[in-house]
């Protein structure tokens, strides 16, 4: 069929150049120029055809150039030929409209660009129809008789005329308007395809309106914008080529891909590379992890997969027939197949190795979420275990505790001194049980941390030290329970082993929270020579497993623990925490 109207295109205008040679008003300059333009149209819709059979865009190419010459047809002396150029005399309008909407993909993708293009081919061929009913051309010198001809009204033909011409200048700023908007919302890649043919056709309009303008054949000018119109003209249907053809444009990126192929990439070089080779700054690359059927990142986290719609396409990428990776990538590329599959073929191997190293990151970072689930949930017992003794132990402790309070009262004075002193002794008994019980629900879980917060927990740990315990906290905001708790569990245990080993008799405290992330540092002025590593809990001269587990604890919260103890200059113990935002 394409081929077909190549036929019939180069036919007429043949026939069209035949015509405006024996009717002798025509410019010489102008034929030629538009005969170009025509033929240029006809030759370059062929080759986007012959390259792309599967896209419009050529057939509508084609379409315009035979339209284009059929306008000429009313030029001929033959009336059957002259006639039928009367109800092609705007054939090519409607066509131009359609490729202009359609273009780079060959479709219509809305309801809005359909009613255009439909009132356009209406007011192409069917309002020229209704005027040549009216029209007779024997009025004119040398005229060629109508054979349309029901009745001579030359008012009825011009109002026709006046409907074509305002239908049709509101069809010209429809498709304006569509046309800015595209380019306003295009991407990077859709810019490239459209760039030529917008400004090739804004200089031709430029250049239309100019002459307008100047509104005469006398003025200096005129010839100038005339020629300038022309020139666009011609360029315009190698612009819509160039956008159709862009796959021939992407060999050298692809020929620069190889190359840079042999160099070690990252995952973020491997996604710069591979964008800027597409032309696509938006370029996501996604790794398949078929363990769990999902698309990651270079990092291992997991990717939501975009739908495959106006916004974002998915190009998947294979090897071997294994499925690898998939490219998140600008809906333009898709008008450029074959240079997607060239890049992705290209880089199968980089990317299959790329997919290695997100899954192996994405098992880190499921196992450093299991680490810090493991700690909040270890958190999560403490606070009820502490609870429960708090409510219910400690509480029965108290009952016990008045009810023997109550019984001394009651047989003070009928029982004998060593039934006395027995019940003394069970109630400072059940004081001391209770003290220790506090201090038990204390060290699992102290209640102030989670009520309160950091500051208050220890200051509440120092002032309970039988030592000078200096705190200095700026403003701490309250944080994630997890960092809160492991903040404090890194003083309390460096507390108690400097009550235990470092001699000392001054500890200070110091607390800050800065740049997303809280620093809890212990330093006493004792013996020093603490050893986190030695891994023996209660000999003098060493850390004791208590940090050792504290260090791993951090670790799994990606933070760090340190100890500094050069022998007989004291200890300093420091911890780094990231912190979430404050709550």
């Amino acid at each position: 069929m394409v081929y077909l109207a190549v036929g019939l295109g180069v036919l007429l205008g043949v026939a069209g150049l035949v015509f405006k040679v024996r009717d002798g008003s025509n410019p010489a300059a102008g034929m030629v120029l538009g005969a170009t333009g025509g033929f240029l149209f006809l030759a370059a819709g062929a080759v986007a055809h012959t390259r792309r059979p599967a896209n419009r865009v050529g057939l509508l190419m084609v379409l315009v150039g035979a339209g284009f010459f059929a306008e000429d047809l009313q030029v001929s002396r033959t009336p059957a030929i002259s006639t039928a150029g009367l109800l092609l005399v705007r054939a090519s309008s409607g066509f131009a409209a359609h490729l202009l909407l359609a273009f780079p993909s060959g479709r219509l993708t809305s309801r809005v660009q359909r009613l255009l293009v439909a009132a356009a081919y209406a007011t192409a061929f069917g309002l020229p129809s209704a005027a040549a009913l009216f029209y007779d051309t024997r009025q004119l010198p040398d005229s060629v008789p109508n054979l349309l001809l029901v009745a001579d009204n030359i008012q009825l033909a011009q109002a026709a005329n006046r409907i074509e011409e305002t239908i049709g200048a509101a069809i010209a700023v429809g498709v304006l308007v569509l046309l800015v908007r595209r380019w306003a919302t295009a991407s990077r890649p859709l810019r490239w395809v459209l760039a030529p043919v917008f400004v090739t056709g804004l200089v031709g309009a430029a250049a239309t309106v100019a002459g307008g303008v100047v509104g005469s054949t006398g003025h200096p000018l005129y010839s100038a914008f005339l020629w300038v119109y022309w020139v666009a003209f011609c360029l315009l249907p190698l612009a819509f080529l160039a956008g159709v053809l862009r796959v021939r444009l992407g060999r050298t990126a692809v020929g620069d891909l190889l190359g840079r192929l042999h160099e070690p990439l990252s995952a973020a070089d491997l996604q710069g590379l591979l964008a800027r080779s597409l032309g696509d700054p938006s370029l996501r690359i996604g790794y398949w992890r078929p363990e769990s059927g999902t698309f990651i990142d270079g990092d291992g986290q997991r990717l939501r997969l975009p739908e495959d719609d106006s916004q974002r396409a998915v190009w998947p990428v294979e090897r071997d027939g294994r499925r690898v990776a998939a490219l998140f990538h600008d809906p333009a590329l898709r008008e450029d197949p074959h240079h997607l599959d060239a890049v992705a073929a290209a880089a199968g191997l980089a990317l299959d190795n790329q997919r290695l190293a997100a899954e192996v990151n994405a098992q880190l970072t499921e196992v450093r979420a299991s680490r810090v689930r493991i700690v909040a949930a270890a958190d999560a017992e403490r606070r009820r275990l502490e609870r429960d003794l708090h409510d219910g132990a400690q509480q029965r402790l108290v009952v016990a505790r008045l009810l023997l309070r109550l019984l001394q009262e009651r047989l003070d004075g009928t029982v004998d001194e060593q039934t006395t002193a027995l019940l003394a002794r069970s109630a400072d008994g059940l004081d001391r049980a209770m003290e220790e019980l506090r201090a038990l629900a204390r060290g699992i879980h102290p209640a102030i941390l989670t009520e309160a917060g950091l500051v208050p927990a220890l200051r509440a740990l120092a002032e309970q030290a039988p030592l000078d315990v200096r705190l200095t906290a700026a403003a701490v905001p309250r944080l994630a329970p997890a960092v809160e708790a492991t903040g404090y569990f890194v003083a309390a245990e460096a507390l108690t082993n400097t009550l235990k080993y470092a001699h000392a008799d001054q500890v200070r405290i110091d607390v800050e929270h800065a740049d997303g992330r809280l620093r809890v540092e212990v330093t006493d002025n004792g013996i020093g020579g603490a050893d986190i590593t030695a891994g023996t809990a209660g000999t003098a001269g060493t850390a004791g497993t208590g940090l050792l587990g504290l260090r791993d604890r951090l670790a799994a919260l990606d933070g760090t623990l340190t100890v500094h103890s050069p022998a007989g200059h004291g200890t300093v113990v420091r911890a780094f925490l990231p912190t979430d935002d404050p709550r």
